[in-house]
């Protein structure tokens, strides 16, 4: 991106975000692609997120969604 670590936290703050806001909101709008989309099992996904193990991620999943990866796959 050409900018600083610094700036770029310093900008994120102007806006009202946070680095970890951006990446956890990624991380959400790939896990609901590849569940959506794909027969990946949830380790999988997991490992494929940057999460050490599954229930981290299932964790995070239900706090973004309300429901486990397995209950928003099945809707």
């Amino acid at each position: 991106m050409s900018m600083q670590p610094r700036t770029l936290n310093r900008r994120l703050q102007a806006e009202g975000r946070s680095f970890r806001e951006l990446v956890n909101e990624a991380r959400f709008e790939v896990a609901r692609q590849l569940l959506a989309g794909t027969r990946m099992d949830v380790t999988n996904i997991a490992l494929a997120l940057g999460y050490a193990d599954p229930s981290g991620f299932t964790h995070a999943f239900q706090r973004w969604s309300g429901m486990a990866p397995s209950e928003w796959r099945a809707d």
